[in-house]
Order: structure tokens, then sequence, then C-alpha cells
């Protein structure tokens, strides 16, 4: 019943809200503290700025999609393609490659044998990454590999810093989870993967118009991010 009336409700919510006393619009967004604190938060005050009316609020608390619709009108979270419960519009799809620390491995010797001589280091909990790389790479499936597991991203960064091996990371691995300082990309692959950073709204308590602006924003500011971002052998060492 909720879903043929839902869309109903939304009117009559807006239509409140247009002749309603003025006053701040309420919305809650549920986001990863590494997409929070990485992204989000040092582009704001943009959004603030520009929507004084909106009163936002952000959620770290974790289980996003369960709260989706109950405490919270929308959700970042980080997605697989087909594994989803819920409808969401991809953010910051995400490519994978290697880092190691400079000097570790020989750009020259090529990944197959770099692969022979060095560990690799991956995220446990993300095997389809390593799947999808090695796929694309087009390595033997009985390759000979030394595979270390790590049970998330800042471990593994801090791994591939160590000299432990070359790692295989998400590029917002990178990008979120401080600095790369000493870390390349020895061999310049990039290989597109099933995960991004993803967005889905479903309304709770807050403004159906603060959804839709904040939504819309957050939209553009991602896509132009994409559109300008272009992948790059060596990583920022500062």
């Amino acid at each position: 019943m909720f879903a043929e009336i839902e869309q109903s409700f939304d009117e009559i919510v807006s239509a409140f809200e247009r002749r309603g006393t003025p006053g701040k619009k309420g919305l809650v967004v549920g986001v990863p503290t590494s997409f929070a604190t990485a992204w989000l938060i040092p582009r704001l005050d943009r959004f603030r700025k520009s929507n004084p009316d909106i009163d936002l609020r952000l959620d770290t608390s974790g289980s996003p999609i369960e709260k989706l619709g109950e405490s919270l009108d929308m959700i970042i979270f980080f997605a697989e393609d087909g594994a989803e419960r819920v409808e969401f519009e991809k953010l910051r799809p995400q490519g994978a490659f290697l880092v190691a620390r400079e000097g570790v491995v020989d750009p020259l010797d090529g990944v197959k044998a770099a692969l022979r001589k060095t560990p690799l280091l991956v995220h446990r909990h993300l095997p389809h990454i390593l799947q999808t790389w090695a796929a694309d790479l087009k390595l033997p499936k009985d390759a000979d590999l030394t595979i270390d597991s790590f049970d998330d991203g800042p471990l593994l960064i801090a791994a591939a810093q160590s000299g432990l091996g070359m790692a295989l990371v998400l590029e917002d691995m990178v990008n979120f989870y401080g600095n790369a300082v000493g870390l390349v990309r020895p061999f310049g692959e990039y290989v597109r993967t099933p995960f991004s950073y993803a967005i889905a709204a479903k309304p709770a308590s807050g403004s159906v118009h603060a959804i839709d602006r904040f939504y819309g924003w957050i939209i553009e500011e991602t896509r132009k991010e994409s559109e300008a971002r272009l992948p790059t052998k060596k990583l920022e060492t500062s």
C-alpha cells in the first residue's frame, strides 16, 4: 500500500513546505567517514552558502542501507553493481591498479615478472577486485602468485608503504586513506571495476525539496570531477 501512495504523500509534503512558514528544511544524510572527511567536508561550505535554508546533518554511524527511509533521508555508500538491495546512482566509479613503494619493483620487468618475484597485497573483503584486474590483464588463471591479504584499505596502503609488496588498490583507497608518500604506480594500468561510491534517497523525515537539491548538487559535483580525472602513472607524493 505504501508503494502505491508514496508519490502522493511526497506531493502533500511538498505542498505543505511551499505554503508553510519560512524556515530551515531538514535533511539527514548517512555517509562513510572516509568519504565525508576526504571529499564531502571540504566542499560542504559551497553547498551551504548556496542553500542557506537547508539544515543538513551528517550521520557516520554505519549500516546506512538499513537506516534509509527510517532515520536517514539519503545515503552515500560503497556499492557493488548487482549486489545492492536499493536503487542507486554512481558518484565515484572505482578503477583498480597496482601501487608499490618506489624501488620495490622495476617497471621494466613488466607486471608478470614482477608478480613472480614480489608478493601481491590485496583487500580480503573485496575478492572481485583481484578477479577483475587479473582478467583484464589476461593473467593466467593458474599463475603462481604470492598473495598477502589485509582487512581494510588503510592497512593495505600501509603495507605497500612499508615495502611488503605490490598492493592492488581501488583509486579512492589512495585518495581517501591518508597520504601516498613514496608510492608509485609502476606499470600505469587502470582496470574498471564493479565498485563505486554511490547515492540513494528515500525520504524519512526530511524535506523533499532539500533532498532533491542536495542530490542534484552532489551528482553535478562528482560528475564534473569524474570528467576531469585522468589515470596517471605516478601518485602524488605530498
